[in-house]
């Protein structure tokens, strides 16, 4: 590893550091934080009948990007299957922690961000584009930083396409689904 990566990596691992004090996230399982906001945006209804409205309170999501880097070198695959399990695991504490964390009682849906294509449906993930803004251009740099600083197969850091896009996950298809994280990796 050069040493630009390593200063690059230890510079982007104090601004997560910095990011998850400042938005007090919650550690959800080994690749996942948890914050809460307001939704800022138009009414959305999901297809389970799930209605987000203007200032309703949102989970956020954010990756654990320090624990995406720990998964080692390999094939695409091979670190694609490690970090499904992962997530799996962090969805399936997401859902525990929805049922029993008063915190979050008035949160129906969570939101991630990521560049990450479409995928996850297999647990109720709906995914959507992020309109192509000064906030598209800005977070399009971040991931293509981050993607290069933390991502651990070489095929995924040289990817041109990370463009972001938005993630919803109702409660109720997080409810539904999470038996679906068994043994199955997310598709």
């Amino acid at each position: 590893m050069s040493i630009a990566h390593r200063a690059a990596q230890r510079m982007l691992g104090w601004v997560d550091a910095w990011y998850y004090r400042r938005y007090r996230l919650r550690t959800l399982g080994p690749v996942l934080f948890l914050g809460k906001a307001r939704y800022r945006g138009p009414s959305l209804q999901f297809d389970d009948g799930t209605l987000l409205q203007e200032n309703d309170s949102i989970g956020r999501l954010h990756f654990n990007n320090a624990s995406i880097a720990a998964l080692g070198e390999g094939s695409m695959q091979r670190v694609g299957f490690r970090f499904a399990r992962l997530m799996r695991e962090s969805l399936r504490q997401l859902d525990q922690m929805a049922r029993v964390d008063p915190s979050l009682s008035d949160v129906r849906v969570f939101q991630g961000v990521t560049w990450l294509p479409a995928h996850g449906q297999v647990v109720g993930f709906v995914s959507t584009p992020l309109p192509k803004d000064f906030r598209w251009r800005l977070l399009t740099a971040h991931f293509r930083l981050l993607s290069w600083v933390f991502a651990p197969a070489a095929k995924i850091r040289d990817r041109d396409d990370a463009e972001p896009r938005l993630y919803w996950l109702t409660r109720d298809a997080l409810a539904k689904n999470v038996g679906k994280l068994k043994g199955e990796a997310a598709s």
